[in-house]
């Protein structure tokens, strides 16, 4: 499953870009070469931009809900540390040749 992050920042992506393409067929839609119905691409394009800002919305809550929870970890039990089992069992009772 994908994250909310990675589709936020897709949504928000295609928020962004939507927003363009809307305007420039809103206030200059002849930039734009090979478009018939200047409307309906406009229309499509508007479309396009709620329903990327539907999923952002969506992807936000998600990430609110997530926050909200926290991460949980397994440490373990108190007696069986995985970081720190060698130190509670044999502390100072083996003899290295380190020295």
């Amino acid at each position: 499953m994908l994250s909310p992050h990675c589709c936020g920042f897709y949504s928000a992506t295609g928020i962004i870009f939507m927003l363009f393409v809307w305007i420039m067929l809103t206030t200059q839609p002849f930039f734009i070469t090979g478009i018939d119905d200047v409307e309906l691409a406009r229309s499509n394009a508007f479309g396009a931009m709620i329903t990327f800002s539907v999923t952002f919305a969506i992807s936000a809550i998600m990430i609110m809900r997530e926050k909200g929870s926290g991460r949980e970890y397994d440490t373990g039990d108190e007696d069986f540390n995985r970081l720190n089992i060698d130190l509670r069992k044999n502390y100072g009772s083996v003899a290295t040749d380190s020295y």
